[in-house]
């Protein structure tokens, strides 16, 4: 009797966790025109350029303003009525003045024609600053930016080897950075990192209610994607994060909490797959996962939840039509008809090495 009283006990106090776990997840299935199956006919998305970015030759002339010839990623939040576009290896003219990374500022509510470049965050020359500084001399390369309330939060990774053949690099670690004044200065959050060899190097992420969804890939541009989740309230507690190890036998999602689990998180789509960006797309009522396949070009995915069932690639960008692109960030301000229509930033490493506004029009 004594024993039985011990299990229902044990019972009774873990059913509260699982409750709340499950209503974490059941949160996905009450988003906006939320569907249960994968669209058919997205291989007649049609894609076009609509402007260069960045650059001496865009419209917001980066050069002559914020001493920014060539620079490529742009992940993009919103805060405060600011779009806050995160760049990567930076340089002047001839590749000169290199910084691992700057922040620009725009505004602009009309994606139609281009993004307008309003400031960035600068040194005293005027010069676009490096934020998240160097670490032995090797770089930290914002991956995912996002807001929470009134801070960024910026997800980083620590290079410290890239191979010539381009595609092949090694990181000592990815990890979260903030900044409570509006991108102006940056603090490395240092309790949250994830090891260099772990699939949580490079990130996309989608908030979901208080639930922060994150999916990760590993250094280069030839691993798979895993998950992770966290409440955005605890995004600066690493033992708060939860990793996605598989569904049960009903299909819903199994996690494991704490660093234990980053090892323990299972690849949800196959390699090879390089920088990513994620979002909720209403018209389709279902996550959009845009990537980079080597040697293909960039493409998406259509998944019914975060943790799957994903849909086969679709091209964006192929490189027989684009040369050289990567990259493919979006953000939910800048759709039109509810998502039919999205935009998203995207890099191209050569002939010119700088940031574009793409367009898709889902059919």
């Amino acid at each position: 009797m004594k024993r039985a009283f011990i299990l229902l006990l044990a019972l009774c106090l873990l059913l509260p966790a699982l409750s709340l776990a499950d209503a974490e997840d059941q949160a996905v299935w009450q988003l906006p025109n939320k569907s249960s199956a994968r669209s058919k006919g997205l291989y007649k998305t049609k894609v076009t350029t609509v402007a260069q970015v960045t650059g001496e030759d865009s419209p917001n002339k980066t050069l002559s303003r914020y001493n920014v010839g060539g620079t490529d990623l742009g992940s993009l939040a919103e805060l405060n009525g600011k779009v806050y576009m995160f760049c990567g290896d930076t340089f002047a003219a001839n590749g000169d003045e290199w910084r691992c990374n700057v922040l620009f500022i725009i505004e602009d509510d009309d994606p139609s024609d281009g993004l307008t470049i309003t400031g960035a965050i600068t040194d005293r020359t005027g010069s676009a600053r490096e934020l998240l500084p160097k670490l032995n001399g090797t770089s930290r390369i914002p991956t995912n930016i996002f807001a929470v309330g009134d801070t960024l939060y910026c997800i980083y990774m620590h290079t410290t080897y890239w191979d010539s053949k381009g595609g092949v690099w090694e990181c000592s670690h990815s990890g979260l950075a903030k900044s409570e004044d509006e991108g102006e200065t940056w603090k490395m959050v240092d309790a949250v990192q994830w090891p260099g060899d772990s699939n949580f190097i490079q990130t996309a992420n989608c908030q979901v209610g208080d639930i922060m969804y994150i999916w990760g890939i590993p250094t280069g541009r030839f691993g798979g994607v895993a998950l992770m989740k966290c409440n955005v309230n605890e995004l600066e507690d690493p033992e708060a994060y939860s990793y996605f190890t598989g569904c049960d036998d009903s299909g819903d999602p199994q996690w494991v909490k704490g660093s234990e689990g980053i090892y323990q998180a299972q690849v949800i789509i196959n390699a090879p797959v390089g920088e990513i960006s994620a979002m909720y797309n209403e018209y389709l009522g279902n996550f959009v996962l845009t990537y980079l396949h080597e040697g293909s070009g960039v493409v998406m995915r259509e998944g019914i939840a975060p943790w799957g069932e994903w849909s086969m690639e679709f091209m964006l960008a192929s490189l027989s039509n684009f040369w050289s692109p990567y990259g493919g960030f979006m953000l939910p301000k800048y759709v039109e008809e509810n998502g039919r229509v999205f935009y998203f930033t995207m890099s191209k490493f050569s002939p010119y090495y700088n940031i574009y506004w793409m367009r898709a029009e889902l059919p």
